[in-house]
C-alpha cells in the first residue's frame, strides 16, 4: 500500500528497491523482536528511506526522502512521530550508533535508528 503510489515514479527500480525494503523490513523487526509497537514505523521509515531519489532526482536524498514521509505521514493521518520518522530516515547510513538527547520520547528512535542503520548494511548483499 505504501509502495502503490510510487510505482510508476520509481519506475525500473521499483522491484530491487521493493526487495531491498522488504529485506530491511524483515531483518529490523526480527531483531525488535516482531513487536508490534515498531511494525508501522519500520514500515513506513524503511519504504520512504531512500525515495527522494526518485521524487527529487537527487543523490543527496536524505532530506527529500524525510520531507515526502513527514508530508505524507500529515496528509493520510498515520500518527507517527514525526522526529521518529525523520531521524529513522536521516541517520540509516550513520556508520558509528545513533545517540541522541535521551528524554524519554526519544528512547524508541535511538533503539530504532540503530537497527535500520544496522540492518541497510546487512541487506545490501
Amino acid at each position: 500500500m505504501l509502495f502503490s503510489r510510487y510505482r510508476e515514479l520509481i519506475g525500473e527500480d521499483y522491484m530491487g528497491y521493493r526487495n531491498h525494503v522488504y529485506r530491511t523490513i524483515t531483518y529490523a523487526l526480527h531483531f525488535l523482536d516482531n513487536a508490534e509497537e515498531y511494525e508501522q514505523i519500520v514500515e513506513t521509515a524503511f519504504v520512504y528511506h531512500d525515495i527522494g531519489l526518485w521524487t527529487d532526482h537527487e543523490l543527496a536524498y536524505l532530506e527529500p526522502s524525510e520531507a515526502v514521509a513527514l508530508a505524507d505521514n500529515a496528509e493520510y493521518g498515520w500518527g507517527l512521530d514525526p522526529e521518529l520518522l525523520r531521524g529513522a530516515i536521516h541517520w540509516h547510513h550513520k556508520i558509528t550508533p545513533y545517540k541522541a538527547s535521551i528524554k524519554k520520547s526519544l528512547k524508541p528512535a535511538v533503539k530504532l535508528t540503530g537497527l535500520m542503520r544496522q540492518k541497510v548494511w546487512f541487506a545490501k548483499g
